[in-house]
């Protein structure tokens, strides 16, 4: 029977007590590997508990008061129940957080019903491989292992990925000795498929849920590799780890131009410039000396960008300082042609003055035919005394011959 307090409580004794066991199963559901799972079998249990929140809370202060201030025995029922309530209350919002932090920002003093109730969306809310109406693929690349990727990529380091200072013993042993044995640990060098799109950022992995983040909501900084392991790691409006991307630095790369201007949100028109063709290439000065790098050909000229100057590029582009390194300047030079023509040259020529480059126009220059029946043929441009050589095969050989076609010839 109750007693004359909990008579005196006006139902808030009932209310506490239907709590209790609610606020000890969604710790319980929280608590452990496969609490999603866990989660998402009880649609009911975080609506419950949050819609009863304030009437709670109110009850568990009339409770408090009333045994203050009549001098209540520890033992009371309803007592006992409010205070181990209490103390659930006081340990869920920190595994709540934790939860939510594992897939989203969360601020430290977010209170608990509104720390579940972003975990509870998140969690039931299923992320789309299909693309949406109006949504654009801008890049796709399968992180599975398979021959002819490059393999070698996390085990020889980038030009652009080492320090400033020599490497340790340790670091060396872990680069060198380590780095094989680790990668042959990981499941088959990779575990699924990255799509950049116009709208966001999408990883498929071969085992686990699909993650997303929207590209503009990734903030300055927001984008991380890690260089051993090639994990790729992306904070906005959701929190994404990406496992052993085989193009982790592109991937990041692409992520930065697409996430601000001028590129952000260029790639929903669908169209890309036409008249351009990027190609690795050789630049020969007076000197004889060849230097190595990418061409960009335009139907007016033609730039040279030497190699290894992807963070330049992509900071001449952007206007921002960037710790992104180990990817060159092409695949930055690719995302261009998403911007139309006059905004592409200009970017281009803001990249060339970055990274010590060149451009000759058209009118100042020779092309050289060149014949030959491999795979891979060159197209050969001279300025004065200095020659550009640029390296193409059968599928970039009609773009290239129409761009030099009114070019003046040798």
């Amino acid at each position: 029977m109750a007693s004359d307090a909990e008579r005196q409580l006006e139902g808030r004794a009932e209310l506490i007590a239907e709590a209790l066991p609610l606020h000890a199963e969604l710790e319980r559901v929280l608590s452990g590997s496969g609490w999603r799972r866990r989660l998402l079998k009880r649609p009911e249990l975080v609506p419950t508990l949050v819609s009863r929140t304030e009437a709670l809370k109110e009850a568990l202060e009339r409770v408090q008061h009333r045994a203050a201030s009549e001098s209540w025995s520890g033992s009371l029922p309803v007592l006992r129940q409010a205070r181990k309530l209490s103390e659930l209350r006081e340990r869920l919002p920190g595994l709540a957080r934790r939860r939510l932090e594992a897939l989203a920002v969360a601020p430290a003093d977010l209170p608990l019903e509104e720390a579940l109730t972003r975990l509870d969306a998140l969690v039931r809310q299923p992320v789309s491989q299909a693309l949406n109406p109006g949504e654009v693929l801008v890049f796709e690349a399968d992180s599975r292992w398979h021959p002819g990727r490059r393999l070698m990529q996390g085990f020889i380091p980038h030009p652009e990925r080492g320090s400033s200072r020599g490497p340790s013993f340790m670091a060396t042993l872990m680069g060198g000795t380590l780095r094989p044995l680790w990668w042959l640990a990981r499941p088959l060098l990779g575990s699924g498929r990255v799509r950049i799109t116009s709208e966001r950022l999408l990883w498929i992995p071969a085992i686990g849920e699909p993650q997303a983040v929207r590209l503009g909501t990734i903030p300055d900084g927001g984008i991380t590799v890690d260089p051993f392991t090639l994990d790729l790691r992306v904070t906005g409006d959701r929190r994404l780890h990406a496992r052993a991307v085989l193009d982790a630095f592109e991937v990041a790369s692409l992520l930065e131009l697409h996430r601000q201007p001028p590129l952000r949100g260029a790639a929903r028109s669908g169209v890309r410039l036409k008249q351009v063709a990027i190609l690795p290439a050789s630049l020969q000065g007076p000197d004889e000396e060849w230097l190595r790098g990418h061409c960009v050909l335009r139907p007016g000229g033609v730039s040279f960008i030497p190699e290894h100057q992807g963070q330049r590029s992509l900071q001449a582009i952007t206007g921002k300082d960037s710790s992104l390194e180990g990817f060159d300047a092409d695949g930055v030079l690719e995302s261009l042609r998403w911007l139309p023509q006059e905004e592409f040259d200009a970017c281009v020529a803001r990249v060339v003055n970055a990274t010590g480059g060149t451009f000759w126009e058209a009118r100042r220059t020779h092309h050289v035919p060149q014949t030959s029946a491999s795979k891979w043929r060159s197209v050969l441009i001279e300025c004065g005394k200095s020659a550009l050589r640029g390296r193409l095969d059968w599928t970039q050989q009609a773009d290239v011959e129409a761009l030099l076609r009114d070019w003046p010839r040798k």
